[in-house]
């Protein structure tokens, strides 16, 4: 991931900052009635070394305290080295200095060490704190950069984790449905085995895309649904209620697909009673409201827990929707004694 220049560099920051106070301090000089050469000289001689000082702060003390957190200690050890830096400019300088200034001082005598080092450690102070605070944040936004970028790696690599896991299950419940159909019907297994080859190149290639067109989904569901009653030889009673009127709008692919295969998977084989399968998908808005409801035998059911029969398909869709729609989707599964219900909500992104 390219970061801008403005969170990688300081350098420029620190010659500008040294540029105008070198510009602005012999300038000042200048106005007090010393020559342009003279008052050049002295502010070469006083912002060079806070040039090298706040070069010193920030691209090595400043990023060796934050990555072991110690501020405080950096605080303290940046005021002393600015002290001490300023301590030995106006030190160094301080021939020149009074000398100067007793061209344009009505009491030559004052200029000394105790006049001159509070202003000069108090601009150090500032300037080099402003360039820390720049630092600062560019070392920080530097760091949220990168973990946004690993966040976003490590996203996609558990996303196509579980993609591979996700798709490996729906072929194999689908060959064993053609498997169980061709012991009764030679003719109608070919026809399913066309059916399934349009299925499995929608899984090779559409649902490799990040997102889909809804209408492809609910053709994708459509024609599982097609295979399995075939199978079961419509000895179900299933009802599915498809929104007629989609508009263009995208959703990740095989996110709806583990509820329908969970349904037939687990729906019940009643002999004196109606074995069912409802489905109904519509949509209002930009959400899309999902919902799969199948009989089943009697069981214990743990309120609030994902069933231990609905295999891995259930438990990964769950985290693909955390993943792909945080905040952006509701789930509820209820299983009672004879009834198993699957209700979805999803905010999708809808193109008018």
């Amino acid at each position: 991931m390219s970061k801008p220049s403005f969170l990688t560099k300081t350098w420029p920051v620190i010659l500008i900052v040294w540029a105008m106070d070198m510009v602005l301090t012999s300038l000042q000089i200048h106005m007090q009635g010393l020559p342009a050469r003279e008052a050049l000289q002295l502010g070469l001689m006083e912002s060079f070394p806070s040039a090298l000082c706040a070069f010193l702060l920030c691209y090595w003390m400043l990023p060796f305290f934050m990555k072991r957190r110690r501020m405080f200690l950096f605080a303290m050890l940046a005021i002393m080295l600015c002290f001490t830096t300023s301590l030995l400019t106006v030190h160094l300088s301080l021939p020149i200095l009074c000398n100067s200034a007793g061209k344009v001082l009505a009491e030559p005598q004052l200029c000394g060490l105790q006049m001159m080092l509070p202003g000069h450690f108090i601009g150090l102070l500032f300037t080099s704190g402003t360039i820390c605070g720049i630092r600062f944040y560019q070392e920080y936004a530097k760091t949220m950069i990168d973990h946004e970028h690993l966040r976003s790696t490590h996203l996609e690599a558990e996303l196509t984790l579980l993609r591979g896991q996700l798709d490996p299950h729906s072929m194999f419940n689908m060959m064993n449905s053609i498997h169980v159909l061709i012991e009764r019907d030679a003719r109608q297994a070919a026809d399913m085995v066309l059916e399934f080859s349009g299925m499995l190149r929608y899984q090779l290639y559409d649902a490799s895309k990040p997102a889909i067109p809804l209408h492809q989904e609910i053709a994708y569901l459509q024609n599982y649904v097609n295979i399995e009653n075939k199978r079961r030889c419509n000895e179900l009673e299933v009802t599915c209620n498809w929104e007629p009127r989609l508009p263009l709008c995208y959703i990740s692919p095989l996110i709806l697909t583990p509820f329908v295969e969970n349904a037939y998977k687990h729906v019940s084989q009643f002999t004196d009673q109606p074995n069912f399968i409802h489905i109904d998908l519509f949509l209002e808005g930009d959400t899309l409201f999902f919902a799969v409801k199948n009989s089943k035998e009697p069981s214990m059911a743990v309120p609030g827990e994902i069933p231990r029969h609905s295999g891995i398909g259930l438990i990964n869709v769950k985290k693909r929707l955390a993943l792909l729609y945080p905040d952006q989707h509701f789930l509820s599964i209820d299983e009672t004694a004879d009834l198993f219900v699957i209700y979805l909500e999803i905010k999708i992104n809808v193109l008018q």
